[in-house]
């Protein structure tokens, strides 16, 4: 990968920590809500990603730092069943992944023309992880959760909806 290609990754990696803006200005009931009693909710699905980058920081630097070195993984769902993901600040969390977002970026565009493929760590579930990897994987995180995200918006108006019309119906057998 040349620089150019990594510049154009860099910069849709930072554009990324804008893709849950949106979610602020959000209904709290539809940020709550939960399609299926398994889903996450769009709060979840959001400080779950902000941990997820959290967690990610550290294995890029741990890339540059000590090149082969090794990281753990986290069991996803236990954190989000845990640590009460709906008491965690969505303002805070989406100030974190901006600002986490913003310093790699800023550091990556300063090994441009490092060789990323050289910059590794060893995951103990995903292997031998790469820079060049690593950031494609982290660009594609966004859409793998704004999907959920876009279902879950989807689900909850068909829930109004249909809420909406037995209440219609009740009113006009009541009438």
């Amino acid at each position: 990968m040349n620089s150019s290609e990594k510049t154009i990754l860099i910069d849709r990696f930072l554009a990324g920590a804008d893709s849950f803006d949106d979610v602020l200005a959000m209904d709290p009931a539809l940020l709550a809500f939960k399609p299926s009693m398994d889903a996450w909710s769009i709060h979840q699905h959001v400080v779950h990603f902000v941990e997820s980058d959290i967690a990610t920081f550290h294995r890029y630097r741990k890339a540059l730092a000590e090149p082969g070195g090794p990281v753990v993984g986290y069991d996803e769902e236990k954190w989000t069943a845990n640590l009460d993901y709906h008491e965690t600040s969505l303002e805070d969390s989406l100030a974190i992944l901006k600002l986490l977002r913003r310093v790699t970026a800023k550091h990556l565009r300063s090994i441009v023309n490092s060789d990323w493929a050289q910059l590794t760590y060893s995951h103990n579930v995903n292997g031998t992880v790469d820079l060049e990897a690593w950031i494609v994987s982290y660009i594609e995180h966004v859409s793998f959760h704004r999907t959920y995200i876009e279902r879950n918006i989807k689900s909850f108006a068909k829930v109004r909806e249909s809420k909406k019309e037995q209440s219609e119906k009740k009113g006009k057998k009541g009438s």
